[in-house]
């Protein structure tokens, strides 16, 4: 009966050490595949474009994205360009820039530095410094005949 017990014993401490390095393995990678950033802040950030000239087109980068009004998601690790135009009117340009949030990277350095795996290369460290904007096209004749 005595040999029993000491097998039990050492399959107990077996379980024991297996169990702890499964949960520690378990919560490196959790670490490692979580950002707060990213969770918190996300990729992308919602824009809304106006126009209050009627009937205008709404492109960003380069692609038609509405009419009049409209909202979009754009990428927070790249910079944009609106352009919003109308036959017979001048052609608004808007730039929409990004900037890296300080206050995410001091974060993921002192709570989450696996985050500085995840977070630069998803653009969750970054915003957009617009989130609405509103032009009146001006007609050719109110802005000299330059388009």
């Amino acid at each position: 009966m005595r040999g029993n017990d000491s097998v039990s014993i050492t399959r107990r401490q077996v379980f024991k050490k297996t169990l702890v390095l499964l949960l520690g393995a378990g919560w490196s990678i959790s670490l490692t595949l979580s950002s707060c950033a990213l969770m918190f802040n996300g990729t992308t950030k919602s824009v809304t474009i106006k126009s209050m000239t009627q009937d205008s087109s709404i492109y960003v980068d380069g692609n038609y994205v509405g009419e009049d009004a409209c909202s979009v998601d754009l990428e927070r690790n790249k910079r944009h360009v609106v352009l919003v135009k109308k036959k017979g009117h001048k052609t608004e340009i808007v730039n929409i820039g990004n900037n890296v949030q300080v206050g995410w990277i001091a974060f993921d350095a002192l709570f989450n530095w696996f985050a500085f795996l995840t977070d630069p290369t998803t653009g969750a460290w970054y915003g957009l410094d617009r989130d609405n904007i509103v032009v009146k096209l001006a007609t050719l004749k109110e802005s000299n005949g330059k388009e």
